[in-house]
């Protein structure tokens, strides 16, 4: 599937399980959900597609600002409570180690580590290091990129690095089925958190807000 099927999915997938309660919840989760459902296919760096991978990164890295700005316009208490779960040496720390492992899998074929359980289980533990609260969103958004990437026709090396993999072969990753996959994920995800958002405020602080 396409990034922007895997993101509208993976979205609304990790809103519906997770149903965050409160405002901090919800945009943390939304941006983890983004970039842990995308991240996956930073591995498609050859020839033509490396322009996808690049986008892949770019697209996590606007995730991560438009959670800062959310932050820092709306003081949502985003900040003090990274700092309350985590600290500058843990968020250093698990911030390295995930772009290091990030910069091994780039190189490695496509549907190999990154697309494994070996990833899932250490980029969601770097993830845990930096910030406890956006770990299941991480944790959601990667596995439904995996889940989705099984019904295409090419193997995912889920238990990399042994060399076989598996797929169920039902479709390719540009046919109807993405585009119908996309069009019901992106309707999903818009009205789960507008829904989610109205549970949370009223009409009346959201239009303080705006």
């Amino acid at each position: 599937m396409l990034g922007k099927t895997h993101m509208a999915v993976g979205v609304a997938a990790g809103l519906t399980i997770m149903h965050p309660h409160n405002i901090q919840e919800l945009v943390v989760g939304t941006g983890t959900l983004v970039i842990g459902s995308v991240i996956s296919d930073i591995d498609i760096g050859t020839s033509d597609s490396h322009k996808d991978a690049n986008k892949i990164i770019a697209l996590a890295c606007l995730a991560c600002i438009a959670v800062a700005v959310v932050e820092s316009t709306m003081h949502l208490g985003i900040y003090g409570r990274l700092m309350r779960n985590s600290s500058l040496r843990r968020i250093v720390i698990g911030a390295a180690a995930f772009l290091v492992l990030c910069a091994f899998g780039k190189e490695q074929p496509h549907r190999s580590f990154m697309h494994s359980v070996p990833a899932l289980l250490l980029l969601t533990g770097c993830v845990e290091i930096i910030f406890p609260l956006a770990k299941p969103y991480f944790m959601i958004g990667f596995v439904s990129h995996l889940v989705l990437d099984l019904f295409n026709r090419r193997d995912e090396r889920l238990l990399y690095p042994l060399k076989w993999g598996w797929s169920l072969g039902l479709c390719s990753s540009k046919g109807l089925a993405n585009r119908t996959l996309f069009s019901v994920g992106s309707a999903a995800s818009i009205l789960i958190f507008a829904v989610l958002l109205s549970q949370i405020y009223d009409i009346r602080q959201l239009l303080h807000f705006l």
